[in-house]
């Protein structure tokens, strides 16, 4: 940390601290907060368990419209956009970058899985609250919830009728939003609640090449929930939600360059600068539209009924997804139109649940049930390369006499059925009034169908033959195989070369396969009520995250294809306290986990990624939160995270580009082209080296003060610090991407009549306008000019948004 910064923190947390004692106290009792952690409605104080929770108001006032916005509030928590598919992390455990991974965190809404990491992406509507569970939570929420669960409850009907409308601007980045919210009973017995939301922005981005904002979004989402009261002991509800979310271009900018490729850019738009920046210089091909994209649907179906039967409750939890999105991506970073990503993706996945819940209040309690999961997944990659701009810039390119420079595209294709079912159980045996044992255990059995193909338009000479430096260098881009196969006797099929082609079209017979696997997982947890306000808990409990097969990997046979599972064991000891006749709330964990076959994403320098199980870590930590009412009107929340999280063993990683460039050194007397080098080639040990966005420690600080305007006015204000120590944001330790640390600062300030009627305020977000980034990683072609040369995907500069509500 900066010796400003500190500075800054040391004179911004007495000023907190000064306003919060100063004020006379006064008897005020903390209100309860309600979770779902473990599938029964129980005080936050009551369970068991290390979990952050963000209620629906906090949502609604702190402007958040995704995980992304969640994430900075939550010590240890880090949702990252990558180019090749979002990523979450909980205690610095996740999920690398790969269409083909499962997920690390679990995302559930109303208790159906949600396993894509682009769920996180999808904006929030309507919410009651977020719970973030960190570690393992396999007994009950099954498999891909090896690093923890986000538990997402959406609003119900309210009781009485009411109609709220919600309304947003951005001036400095026109952005707007809108949402109207229709709720109450219809009968006596059935109630509804419908809300949709429409919101749009030009976004914070600069494109200097093109001369347009980015990134450009606009989001529709509708939702309606209708309860019904079948009878005394019977309650079915029914949940419809679609939306689309449509952005154009993208936040990712050239942050290190080096001489050589500066020329290179420059050759091409004379005004590129790198650095941290919210200008870009940006094009991409125009082929497939000129500019970047990621545009998304989603319909979802959710039917829950609750049947009391006797003291027993039976819990049945139907869910229905359909979500596609279809993006595009310059994939070079810059104005060079070189190389282009894209995607088309399908998800539809159907799941049943089944709960029974015993009584409350006995000796011996439990919760059983039953889950089938079905998914099917369709998946289409494209890549389009060209070497004419970077010729004509002066890249370093071999000089090959006769040879036409043509275009390459690359089409994978990645088709995957899945289907999981398990049975789980969790018994809480009450040995006094004040001690229990909670012991769970759970069988699941996961199978998996792929197949896969690729296609590739290869450059072929002036005389039809091969170019044997285009071919590789091609090759090498568009991620397949030398012979253009799967080396398991599939190779492509190719038309007879016609004297003068310059391009021809391969396409391999692909591979079909299929893996099935099942496992065992369970939890211990023993819990002491050593007093009436104090909760002490040890928790053991291990896990798994399901192998599977490598979506971007076009290299190799059937077994470089698959990787296998990923498992966990973690030990937690934990406090939860209850301080100062209610108003106070201090909750503290300690914990250690250990992953083996760790699922590992390594970028291959060139343009692609090499997945496997290549890794042990271990992860040791301490969290504390909790929230102090000062006064009646005044109070603060406070969480801070210390974190040690690093690789145990890791001795075949992937080199960062810089460790290539020194390695490689080819026949053809050029430093690492495509020939000379594939995947594996250089690596390094990465033992003892820091996981990715695994800061040291980290924190959050807030405030929330409410003080009466007259009789019938009240002002609202709120201030949030968040603050972090460093990190990586590549998963290959490359100190250039790491993160420096930071704190930013959130503050609100609204004014309305005491009973809700109506509210007005003015939202900052990141005051301090700090400059960071979310993900970044090298620039692919790094031997022809750009080794050493980095993207970055940033965050949001410092903005203010005015806020508006009405409630009929």
């Amino acid at each position: 940390m900066s010796a400003l910064q500190r500075t800054r923190i040391a004179t911004t947390l007495p000023v907190c601290f000064a306003l919060a004692w100063g004020v006379p106290v006064q008897a005020q009792m903390l209100e309860e907060v309600i979770v779902t952690a473990t599938k029964r409605e129980e005080g936050l104080q009551d369970v068991p368990i290390a979990l952050a929770v963000m209620d629906g108001n906090k949502i609604n006032e702190q402007g958040i419209r995704s995980m992304t916005d969640v994430a900075i509030f939550m010590p240890n928590v880090h949702v990252a956009e990558a180019s090749a598919g979002d990523q979450l992390f909980i205690r610095g455990v996740g999920s690398g970058v790969n269409y083909g991974f499962e997920q690390s965190v679990g995302t559930f809404i109303d208790g159906v899985y949600f396993g894509r990491g682009q769920a996180s992406r999808s904006a929030f509507l309507d919410l009651a609250r977020v719970e973030v569970l960190k570690g393992s939570q396999s007994t009950l929420f099954g498999k891909n919830t090896i690093a923890g669960a986000i538990n997402i409850t959406t609003a119900r009907p309210s009781d009485e009728f009411e109609v709220i409308l919600d309304g947003s601007l951005e001036p400095e980045f026109d952005g707007s939003s809108g949402q109207l919210i229709v709720s109450g009973p219809i009968t006596d017995t059935l109630g509804a609640r419908f809300v949709i939301k429409g919101s749009e922005t030009d976004g914070w981005m600069d494109n200097r090449t093109l001369g347009d904002d980015e990134v450009a979004r606009e989001d529709l989402i509708g939702r309606l929930t209708m309860v019904w009261d079948a009878s005394d002991t019977l309650e079915v509800a029914l949940k419809y939600e679609k939306g689309e979310m449509d952005s154009t271009g993208s936040n990712e900018v050239i942050g290190i360059a080096t001489p050589q490729s500066t020329g290179i850019y420059q050759a091409i738009d004379p005004n590129f600068t790198s650095g941290f920046s919210y200008d870009k210089f940006d094009a991409t091909f125009d082929e497939r539209g000129g500019k970047s994209f990621h545009d998304s649907e989603w319909d979802i179906v959710t039917l829950t009924a609750e049947w009391d039967i006797g003291d027993f409750t039976l819990k049945s939890i139907t869910g229905w997804v359909d979500y596609e999105f279809n993006n595009l991506r310059d994939s070079d970073y810059s104005a060079l139109k070189a190389i282009a990503r894209g995607r088309d993706e399908s998800h539809e996945q159907f799941t049943q649940e089944f709960l029974l819940s015993s009584p409350t209040g006995e000796t011996f309690e439990y919760l059983a049930g039953l889950y089938y999961q079905d998914e099917e997944l369709g998946h289409e990659r494209f890549t389009d390369v060209s070497l004419v701009e970077l010729f004509n810039a002066g890249a370093p390119l071999p000089a090959v006499a006769g040879t036409g420079i043509g275009d390459g595209t690359g089409v994978n294709t990645f088709n995957q059925d899945a289907e999981t079912w398990s049975a789980f159980f969790q018994g809480t045996y009450n040995i006094t009034d004040d001690v229990r044992v909670i012991g769970g255990i759970r069988y699941s059995q996961d199978q998996k169908e792929f197949d896969k193909s690729a296609q590739i338009v290869a450059p072929f000479d002036n005389a039809g033959e091969p170019s044997d430096f285009l071919g590789a260098v091609y090759d090498g881009l568009l991620n397949l195989a030398t012979v253009h196969d799967f080396r398991n006797g599939m190779a492509e099929v190719c038309p007879a070369a016609a004297s003068g082609a310059l391009v021809l079209e391969c396409v391999s017979s692909g591979i079909n396969t299929t893996r099935s696997e099942e496992h065992w997982t369970g939890d211990v947890t023993v819990q002491w009520d050593a007093t009436v306000d104090t909760m002490v808990y040890a928790k053991w409990g291990n896990g798994y995250k399901a192998g599977g097969f490598d979506e971007d990997n076009g290299r190799g046979n059937i077994p470089a294809q698959e990787y296998e599972d990923e498992t966990s064991e973690t030990i937690e000891i934990g406090a939860k306290l209850d301080l100062l006749e209610g108003r106070g709330r201090l909750n503290v964990a300690v914990f250690s986990s250990q992953y083996e076959d760790v699922q590992v994403s390594t970028f291959d320098g060139v343009a692609g990624f090499v997945v496997g199980n290549a890794a042990e870590t271990e992860v040791d930590g301490l969290e504390l939160d909790g929230m102090f009412a000062v006064t009646e009107d005044l109070t603060i929340s406070y969480s801070f995270a210390y974190l040690d999280a690093k690789y145990k063993s890791y001795p075949g990683a992937g080199c960062t580009a810089g460790q290539t460039q020194s390695f490689a050194a080819g026949p053809d007397g050029m430093p690492g082209t495509a020939d000379d080098l594939t995947p594996g080639d250089c690596t390094q040990d990465l033992d003892g080296q820091q996981l990715q966005f695994a800061a040291d420690w980290s924190g959050n600080l807030g405030a929330i003060y409410n003080i009466a305007l007259g009789d019938n006015l009240e002002l609202n204000t709120s201030i949030d610090m968040m603050i972090s120590d460093d990190y990586d944001v590549a998963a290959d330790g490359d100190e250039l991407l790491a993160q420096d640390d930071f704190y930013k600062i959130n503050a609100r300030i609204a004014i309305g009549n005491f009973d809700g009627t109506w509210q007005i305020a003015i939202l900052g977000k990141n005051l301090t306008d700090e400059e960071t980034t979310t993900w970044g990683n090298d620039v692919p072609l790094g031997s022809f000019g750009f080794y050493d040369t980095y993207f970055q995907i940033i965050d949001a500069p410092r903005s203010f948004e005015l806020q508006a509500r009405y409630v009929f």
